[in-house]
């Protein structure tokens, strides 16, 4: 853990997986939050090497190569909780 220094090691994408065809961006959005409703995402960092949050044996995040279908680095916008879900893990929301 490092004091907030706005570093490219401490800025994230959120990039949808349909972001290249997707034609309705405001379609689920849900205002509050900044995040559409179910629509799965990485979390992309912003480092050089575009690395994704992966979430490993559903309690530990580390930033992986990218997978195509691999549901451990996929997440979704709960709004009945209000929290980020990973699609490889159901039932289990992010905690920072």
């Amino acid at each position: 853990m490092w004091s907030r220094h706005n570093g490219a090691n401490q800025r994230w994408v959120i990039k949808y997986l349909d972001s290249d065809n997707y034609e309705e961006k405001t379609k689920g959005l849900n205002k509050e939050y900044g995040l559409h409703i179910n629509r799965p995402f990485y979390i992309v960092s912003k480092l050089p090497m575009k690395r994704v949050v992966e979430v490993i044996g559903g309690r530990n995040l580390q930033l992986k190569d990218r997978q195509t279908n691999k549901k451990s680095q996929q997440f979704v916008f709960d709004i009945t909780t209000k929290t980020i879900r990973c699609l490889g893990y159901e039932g289990k929301s992010i905690e920072i």
